[in-house]
């Protein structure tokens, strides 16, 4: 069974880069050993960020005011259990992807 780019990926309000084929979506994986899953970055009706954890458990890291105050957070989760964190922007026409520093945010 193959995972579709758009069931583990974030979708993009603020698009990077230019048309026609912006950088529409954030992929953050997560890994450790041979365990390896996404995470998906939620906003919810109440205007807080939330994090769905896909193949790998919950760590319930609970709800934010702001998103990058989530990925800080999640990148603090993935340091302390030991997890390997890596996030990427990528174009759903293209698959082109972008590399993001999650120690820079």
């Amino acid at each position: 069974m193959t995972t579709e780019l758009k069931d583990i990926a974030t979708f993009e309000l603020n698009y990077i880069g230019s048309n026609p084929t912006p950088f529409d979506l954030t992929l953050i994986s997560v890994s450790k050993g041979k365990a390896k899953g996404f995470v998906r970055l939620w906003k919810t009706p109440h205007q807080l960020h939330i994090a769905e954890f896909i193949k790998v458990p919950d760590p319930l890291l609970g709800q934010f005011t702001e998103r990058n105050a989530l990925i800080r957070a999640l990148a603090d989760w993935a340091k302390k259990g030991g997890w390997f964190l890596e996030m990427a922007h990528v174009s759903s026409q293209t698959g082109e992807r972008l590399d993001v520093n999650v120690s820079a945010i």
